[in-house]
This record gives structure tokens, C-alpha cells and sequence, in this order.
């Protein structure tokens, strides 16, 4: 990082006349959408084990290999990882569910649930998530920052996880008064119900995730706050998934939006810790920075009140453009290409891959008219090859982070990897790296793409705001054990 304050203002602002640019939008806006019900993805962890809602990141390696198709997007031989997720605190540790382990239960199931679970706007199916029947109370989460760890089920509670298509099948016992659950993460309903015996088949109006914060209802969502930055407008993605009314041509209407937008002009958010930690998820998208004094230095303070709010239990997001609110709380994480710089011109295209074959999954079932949503957009038609568009940032390298669990074990919390490709923009454009990663740090997880993921109003859902959908969801479930503690320094 050069140490100069008038060479960084300078490069600052040569670099900012071209970064994080808008595509153009073009599109008017009409008729909004009603507002719908938000969700949460599945996750994976090293180990491979089942979690639910808390924080722990998802790591693995894999190896792939590279080829062109005809659509210049590439194709992989193998990916990484293994998963199974789930959501808050009423959520089991690994794959040991009520409904598939009854040995030594009292269970007799006399009917079955079937059902799709989607995403607020009923329209995005939604893996890995946890559903089951109950007759206690659930406890909802916690509504702030918090470190949550994994409860498991009795084992004569009917649950199950969701298919990569969202769809799932639950024997279950006939009776009233009882409780169907689905959550992911932060993201709980909860329905009572009166279940007769044989098959029935529930709608999507009844096992979507909620859009919104309302407990009377038995609904709740995570606490989030989003820089309202343009370009890279994640207010837009985060609406087109439930959280708020969207406009004909994919905006975001104002005063519609579940979730706290905050102005892209200051930092002043960052310098006040009780006001983070009402949140469960806090996004500085690319563009947040640019009217920021002195960046892409980050203050001591800011930087420690980011390392405090994750360590307990955050989820941090950031994008190209702000890689210094990465790469300056979490130094041995990764290597960024130029950390000198807030970014890197001019901005490239990438024929990269999705590496996770959870996400993988997920995305090859997801139905044709979300996998290609025309207007121009990239396509998902040539699984696992994946065109980002806009990237802004190279990464050279991610680091393993070893700490040592309760047990004394090594764990490594360095980052996970979910989609990689070239840089074009880097001095070696044919070196594969990593593209979207996140990594944990105590309780909580940090998540990061080298591309924008919402440069212009557009219907639908490209594929990078699906991966970037994913990747939100995956943060936020439990830990199956406490957490390491975050590493020193």
C-alpha cells in the first residue's frame, strides 16, 4: 500500500473516473411487483457437516480443469466441497435429522408433507433448506449480531433438507396442532398446522421464506444493511429476491425495501459499533468507497470496529471496488493483485467457473427461464462455465488461516472458493483465480467478489446476482461446534 496521501488521492481519483461504471440501465420503470418473502442458501463447511444458523466458513479445495465451449464460457472436470446446511438456532449439527434417524425413537409417521421451498418472490427455489414439524415452541434469532451455534433436533422430530431444486418429502405423524418450520440461517417461518393422514402436498405460499421481520406472523429475516451505492446496486438484487417491490425494469422502488439502506457518501456507519452490530448482515458494495476521504486507506478504528463486528457473529460483505475493506481487516486471508489500489482498469469480462458443486447443483436446477433471462444478460447454459462481467479486482492468492478449535485442533478458517477464472487486467491474464470467496473470522464470515454484481436496471436475476443470492445464504448458518476464536493480530 504506497504511503504517499497525495500519490493515493491522485491514483484515487484517476482510477475512480472509470471504476465500478454503470452498464446503463435504459429501462423504465412501471408497475412494481408485490413485495415477497426473502431467504437463505445452503452452506458447507470443511468438514463437510451439516449446520444451521451461526457463522463458520465454508472451505475446501478442488481441482479443475479448463476448456472452452462454444458459447466461450469454459467447462470443468471436477469441483469441491460438500455441504448440508440449515438455518437459526433450532437447527441440527451434522447429517443426524429426526426424520432420518429414528433408531430408538418413538416415531411412526402416518403421513407425508411434500413440498418447494422458494424464495420470498416464489419464484427462485431454495436448497439446503431446513424443514420440520414440531409441537414445541421455536425460538426465534436473536435480532442482532450474535454467535450462534448449531442445536440439534430429537431425533423423533420429523425434518428434512431441501434438494437442489428446493423440493422435499417429510413423513411426518397425522395430528392438529402442530408446527411446520422452514429456515435457512436467519430465515425462519413458522406455520401452525393440523396435518391429516396420508399424502398432502403444501403450496408455496405456506413453506417460502419470509420477505420481512414479523413475528406475530411467524416470520423472520435477517437484519441487513446495504450501502446504496450506484453502480453495483445490491439494493436491486436483494428486492428482486423478496425484500422489497420491484419496478419493470428491476429497480428497487424506494420506500418498499426490507432492509436499511444507507448513504454511499459516508463512513460515518462504520465508526459506530453498537450501530453495526444491529445487524446481521452489513454490505459495502463497489462504488461505496469513492467519495470517501483518504481512501483506499481504511482507518484504524473503522478497521477495528469491522474485525470486532465479524469476530462476533457478522456476516461482511464486499465487493470489487472496496477490496480494502477486505483486504485491510483480514490481511492474511488473500493476496489481492494491486492492494495498492482500490481497483484495477481497465475492468474485465471472465470465462470463470463455479467451483462449489453445491452451488453448482443448485444452479443447474434452477428452471430455464431463470437460467436464461434475455435482455442481453449472460446465460447459465454452459454449467459450470460462468461469464462475469465487470470485474474490478484481482485476487493472486487465498491463504489456509490455521487457529486452534476448543479441542486444541488446527482449523483452518482461511477462504472458501466458489467461483474462479482469469484477469484479464492482472500481469498474468491465463492464471486461474479465485473470483468469489468467503472465509471465517470467530463467529462470524466475511464474502467477496472480484466482480460487481448489479451494474444496471435489469428484469431477473443474472448469474452473478444468483451466485452473489447463494453465497448470502451460505454465510449465515450455524456452527456444528463453538467456533475458533478469530486468529492474532
Amino acid at each position: 500500500m504506497p504511503t504517499a496521501a497525495s500519490w493515493r488521492a491522485l491514483s484515487l481519483v484517476s482510477a475512480l473516473a472509470a471504476g465500478c461504471s454503470d452498464d446503463g440501465s435504459g429501462q423504465t420503470a412501471t408497475q412494481g411487483s408485490s413485495p415477497g418473502t426473502m431467504t437463505t442458501l445452503p452452506s458447507t463447511l470443511s468438514e463437510g457437516t451439516t449446520t444451521g444458523t451461526s457463522t463458520g466458513t465454508p472451505t475446501s479445495t478442488s481441482t479443475t480443469s479448463t476448456s472452452t465451449t462454444g458459447d466461450d464460457t469454459p467447462t470443468t472436470t471436477d469441483a469441491l466441497t460438500t455441504v448440508n446446511p440449515t438455518g437459526p438456532k433450532f437447527d441440527l449439527g451434522g447429517a443426524d435429522l429426526g426424520g432420518g434417524d429414528t433408531d430408538g425413537c418413538n416415531f411412526s409417521p402416518d403421513a407425508e408433507l411434500t413440498g418447494t421451498v422458494f424464495a420470498p418472490n416464489l419464484e427462485l427455489p431454495i436448497s439446503g433448506a431446513l424443514v420440520y414439524v414440531t409441537s414445541d415452541p421455536v425460538e426465534p434469532p436473536v435480532d442482532g449480531v450474535y454467535c450462534a451455534e448449531c442445536v440439534k433436533l430429537a431425533c423423533d422430530t420429523p425434518s428434512t433438507f431441501t434438494g437442489p431444486d428446493g423440493s422435499f418429502s417429510l413423513p411426518v405423524v397425522s395430528g392438529p396442532n402442530q408446527k411446520l418450520v422452514v429456515q435457512k440461517g436467519q430465515f425462519l417461518r413458522v406455520v401452525d398446522l393440523e396435518i391429516a393422514p396420508g399424502a398432502t402436498a403444501l403450496p408455496p405460499e405456506q413453506v417460502n421464506l419470509p420477505g420481512q421481520w414479523n413475528p406475530a406472523a411467524g416470520m423472520w429475516i435477517p437484519r441487513i444493511a446495504v450501502y446504496d451505492t450506484d453502480p453495483d446496486k445490491v439494493k436491486n438484487v436483494l428486492a428482486k429476491f423478496g425484500l422489497g417491490q420491484v419496478a419493470a425494469n428491476g429497480a428497487l422502488i424506494a420506500g418498499t425495501e426490507n432492509f436499511t439502506l444507507i448513504s454511499d457518501d459516508t463512513p460515518a456507519f462504520l465508526e459506530n459499533l453498537a450501530e453495526m452490530n444491529k445487524y446481521h448482515i452489513i454490505f459495502v458494495p463497489c462504488a461505496t468507497t469513492k467519495y470517501w476521504p483518504g481512501a483506499p486507506t481504511v482507518p484504524e478504528s473503522r478497521r477495528e470496529n469491522v474485525k470486532a463486528y465479524v469476530a462476533a457473529g457478522g456476516k461482511w460483505y464486499a465487493t470489487d471496488h472496496s477490496n480494502e475493506y477486505i483486504e485491510q481487516p483480514f490481511p492474511d486471508y488473500q493476496e489481492f493483485h494491486a492492494p495498492g489500489m482500490p481497483d484495477i482498469q481497465p475492468a474485465y469480462n471472465s470465462n470463470g467457473l463455479v467451483v462449489d458443486p453445491d452451488m453448482l447443483a443448485w444452479l443447474q436446477a434452477l428452471p430455464p427461464a431463470l437460467k436464461d433471462i434475455g435482455g442481453g444478460n449472460p446465460t447459465l447454459n454452459n454449467l459450470p462455465g460462468i461469464l462475469t462481467r465487470l470485474n474490478y479486482s484481482g485476487i493472486d492468492v487465498v491463504s489456509p488461516v490455521i487457529v486452534q478449535d476448543m479441542e486444541g485442533k488446527d482449523v483452518d478458517v482461511g477462504h472458501h472458493t466458489w467461483v474462479e477464472g482469469p484477469c484479464a487486467s492482472c500481469s498474468d491474464p491465463q492464471m486461474i483465480r479465485p473470483m468469489a470467496i468467503t472465509g471465517q473470522y470467530g463467529c462470524g464470515r466475511m464474502m467477496y467478489s472480484t466482480f460487481e454484481n448489479s451494474s444496471d436496471n435489469h428484469p431477473g436475476l443474472n448469474p452473478q446476482e444468483l451466485v452473489l443470492l447463494y453465497m448470502i445464504l451460505e454465510i449465515g448458518v450455524c456452527f456444528e461446534k463453538p467456533p475458533p476464536p478469530p486468529p492474532p493480530g
